[in-house]
């Protein structure tokens, strides 16, 4: 049987955030001035593991390793077609799209899967298709599939939890889990504890998160340098969003030094050196991973750069390289690039553009992260009282992600808070 679950959560997981004093018992309490900082007080030298410390199978082979793996399983699917095969080919492209990113390989995945999907086939074909239908944004579809799993023999605890990831993505639970622990359990694997952690962040919990994602860290043993790299680049994300730029730089190195192709880890090292005004180190990350995957998202940011070091033909041709890039995306894959397309137009100043993306991707999923976005495209389009709204409904659902101070600074003169 497939080993779906690790790569499944990890597909969802790059979405993950008041505050912090150990009470008595070890457990943790709240207050805005402590949390993030009780969240660096965690870091050490194995917190985060480098290379030195920690030793994994170096980036380049492991992504050796995988390829060999397609070709082989491409040559066998040649000689023998087989639903399991296929099933674990297309998840290796999809696993090789998430390291990579170059789209194309989702696409061939998705289209590989859509193919097998149409003839009688077994549970396999289905548990991967969801997994990549999840990644495409394309939740009604993969819900159905999951059905289909489930008449096909799939395993009922697994589908089980899988429906929960799907609910989780997009927001179906509409009030979050009063019980979530924050504390790292000896049954919960690395992955479960980063998809806790996320969902503390979004509760204002960056300490709480930060104890989990270094449970994740510690608790993993294996070789391969990706889960170990995407661990730490979570931690990396929670103090990018709380704006602790040094300390987010720190985790993103290690990330990026461990599995250097690993493109997710070199865009927030970029995002984080251009955060700090470091514009020669962020441009040359932004050219490596924007040609490494084509993402327009990058050739904006490179454009950023490159205009604050005073290079205003690259920037423009990079700009026209992210333009172009989202309106291809926003036409070919509107649900998998609303939120980044819409997040580009705030970026970009076309707020009304922005709006109706932000809007889009709400409705396919109601979860904070989409409720975040709509919060900033309303406000960036001026208007006040539906941002008011939605800053309302997000705090009445019990969710304090660390942008929400900044939106309430801007709207405590226009709302009652």
């Amino acid at each position: 049987m497939i080993n779906y679950p690790t790569l499944l959560i990890m597909a969802l997981c790059c979405l993950m955030q008041a505050c912090t004093t150990v009470n008595p018992e070890g457990s943790v309490t709240y207050s805005a001035e402590s949390d993030i900082a009780q969240a660096r007080a965690l870091m050490g030298p194995e917190w985060p593991q480098g290379v030195d410390t920690r030793l994994t199978t170096a980036g380049d082979i492991y992504l050796a390793n995988l390829n060999s793996q397609i070709l082989a399983l491409e040559l066998l699917m040649a000689q023998r077609p087989d639903d399991r095969l296929l099933a674990a080919l297309a998840l290796n492209y999809y696993h090789r799209f998430q390291i990579v990113g170059r789209l194309d390989d989702a696409e061939q995945a998705l289209a590989l899967l859509q193919s097998a999907a149409e003839h009688e086939h077994h549970s396999d074909i289905d548990i991967a298709h969801f997994q990549v239908l999840l990644g495409f944004h394309k939740f009604e579809l993969a819900a159905a599939t999951l059905e289909r799993a489930r008449q096909n023999g799939a395993r009922p605890d697994s589908v089980e939890s899988l429906e929960r990831v799907l609910n989780r993505s997009t927001g179906a639970a509409r009030r979050i889990e009063t019980s979530l622990s924050a504390f790292p359990s000896s049954n919960d694997s690395p992955v479960q504890l980063v998809t806790q952690a996320a969902e503390l962040l979004e509760r204002g919990q960056a300490a709480n998160a930060s104890v989990l994602l270094k449970a994740a860290q510690d608790g993993y043993h294996d070789t391969a340098p990706y889960l170990l790299a995407w661990i730490q680049v979570q931690q990396g994300i929670v103090f990018l969003r709380h704006k602790d730029y040094l300390s987010a730089l720190t985790f993103f190195t290690a990330a990026h030094e461990r599995f250097p192709q690993y493109a997710l880890a070199t865009e927030h090292l970029a995002e984080t050196r251009l955060a700090l005004g470091q514009y020669r180190r962020a441009a040359n990350l932004y050219r490596e991973v924007s040609a490494q995957t084509g993402n327009p998202e990058f050739y904006y940011r490179l454009a950023v750069a490159e205009r604050a070091l005073g290079l205003e033909r690259d920037a423009e041709r990079h700009e026209q390289l992210a333009r172009v890039g989202y309106t291809r995306l926003i036409s070919t894959h509107p649900f998998m690039y609303a939120d980044h397309a819409a997040r580009y137009f705030i970026s970009s100043g076309d707020p009304l553009t922005a709006l109706a993306l932000a809007q889009q991707n709400f409705t396919l999923r109601q979860d904070i992260r989409a409720r975040t976005l709509l919060l900033e495209a309303i406000l960036v389009a001026g208007q006040a009282s539906a941002a008011c709204d939605e800053l309302s409904t997000i705090r009445t659902l019990g969710y304090a992600p660390p942008e929400l101070p900044e939106f309430e600074g801007e709207l405590s003169r226009l709302c009652t808070l």
